[in-house]
């Protein structure tokens, strides 16, 4: 059987697919294995309603055409988020008769994948904060998926022979505005039982970014605390420090929850490592614990913080278990109270950065990311300037492609202009070799400068000129 896949992603050539064989189904539609004329495979999803879905339909609960659009929807909103953890849709034709898209080739899911071998080869971390960016590469679409389980999580491989794990499955999805996906899935009320938030039993339409958070918090417990039986839609406890994690990630009331992935990844990066941290005194133990108390500090309590983060500067000793514990309700109190002490932290903050770059792991990196791009978001122009030229060395001085992107992301186009003078002046003032970094960002990430800022356009030079 052949399909016409729609324009290549690369050029106006009409791509042509023959079928290989059957892959999986699902409720809305099967999976084929199919190759182009140059021999390369890829995976086919065709409209074809399960038999339980058509019986649904036949009995009015659900039409055809409205069917129809979902699958339409899912295409559409998988190929616009453009993000190497979501699996990107190359091509499709949705006015056919039955409606399908391509998509590039998996080598397992998730699921096989913790079946195989439980410790996933050690890549752990690895693949969980795959899974966490492109769980926010969808909601910085205004996106929620709704349906996050292990079978829907897959692995890819890039053309250097590493992998990554990337998210597919966009037929439960929500849009944050507009009806374009509000149908609930004939035969459950909201996504895969064991998975799905409690928000969902009785309205699909509740999901928001913690529902996704919720389904994340299971798939820690399958992972650390293994997939015996557990009562839909309730709270995960396990053990440990990641037990800890799934536990506020499943919360039942979504307000207690993680409110953002951000913190998500710094929890359970702080969680994933076996030791804790070497504090220098019982004074510093008391400080970290009252920051990671998640009380909102006093005016006393935030000045007993920055004398002892004074102290240790002073002594030379190591900022980084109190940095660490600084969290985004922090920064955000800091910004509205103190000004002048949220820049008191960022001076301190991005000090630390810089004096690290190329000793932080990968992981660690996205964690520094996160907090430069609050300091980005709450702070004055000095800080905003500061914060980006620190995310633009930690990123390309680790060849960190989540690093490297956030930063082309937050110094594109739409970047105000009195920051990008300051860029420019902390640049000229502190003798950066910017244009160094940025050659590095355009081999690394495939952009043009051309895309950023043009504000910035003097810092663009290239480094061989």
């Amino acid at each position: 059987m052949l399909y016409n896949g729609g324009l290549s992603s690369i050029g106006a050539k009409l791509m042509v697919y023959t079928h290989i064989r059957t892959l999986g189904r699902g409720a809305f539609g099967r999976v084929e294995l199919v190759r182009n004329e140059a021999g390369e495979q890829f995976a086919l999803k065709v409209f074809d309603p399960s038999p339980s879905v058509a019986h649904a339909i036949q009995a009015g609960h659900v039409s055809a055409e409205e069917l129809r659009r979902r699958f339409a929807s899912e295409a559409t909103y998988q190929a616009q988020v453009a993000h190497p953890n979501v699996v990107r849709v190359l091509g499709s034709v949705l006015e056919s008769t039955p409606p399908y898209f391509v998509m590039e080739l998996a080598e397992a899911t998730l699921a096989t994948d913790l079946s195989a071998d439980p410790t996933l080869g050690g890549m752990v971390q690895q693949v969980l904060f795959d899974i966490l960016a492109g769980l926010e590469g969808i909601h910085s679409f205004g996106i929620y998926h709704r349906d996050l389980k292990p079978q829907n999580i897959l692995r890819l491989r890039n053309p250097d022979g590493s992998f990554r794990y990337a998210i597919s499955d966009f037929g439960l999805i929500k849009v944050a505005t507009g009806n374009a996906t509000t149908l609930t899935a004939t035969g459950t009320q909201g996504g895969t039982e064991r998975y799905a938030a409690p928000e969902l039993i009785t309205n699909f339409k509740r999901a928001t970014a913690r529902s996704d958070i919720f389904s994340f918090g299971v798939i820690l417990l399958d992972i650390f605390g293994g997939v015996a039986n557990r009562v839909p839609y309730t709270e995960v406890q396990f053990p440990g420090a990641v037990g800890a994690v799934a536990s506020k990630c499943t919360k039942s009331l979504p307000a207690r929850r993680y409110s953002s992935i951000a913190e998500v990844r710094a929890a359970l990066y702080d969680a994933l490592q076996n030791e804790a941290p070497r504090l220098g005194s019982p004074h510093e133990e008391q400080m970290v614990e009252l920051l990671r108390s998640e009380q909102r500090l006093t005016e006393l309590q935030w000045d007993h913080v920055f004398l002892l983060l004074e102290e240790i500067a002073e002594t030379s000793g190591s900022l980084a278990p109190l940095l660490r514990a600084f969290t985004r309700s922090h920064l955000a109190a800091l910004s509205e109270e103190a000004p002048d002490l949220l820049a008191a932290f960022a001076g301190y903050y991005i000090e630390y950065v810089d004096q690290g770059r190329g000793t932080f792991d990968f992981g660690y990196c996205d964690v520094i990311a996160d907090k430069l791009t609050w300091l980005f978001e709450l702070g004055d122009i000095a800080v905003r300037a500061k914060s980006l030229l620190a995310m633009l060395g930690l990123g390309t001085s680790h060849n960190r492609w989540f690093v490297e992107r956030r930063f082309a992301q937050l110094a594109g186009p739409e970047l105000d202009v009195a920051t990008a003078a300051r860029m420019i002046t902390e640049v000229t003032v502190r003798g950066l070799n910017v244009a160094r970094d940025i050659d590095r960002l355009e081999w690394s990430i495939s952009i043009s400068r051309t895309s950023l800022s043009p504000a910035l356009q003097r810092l663009w030079t290239p480094a061989s000129v």
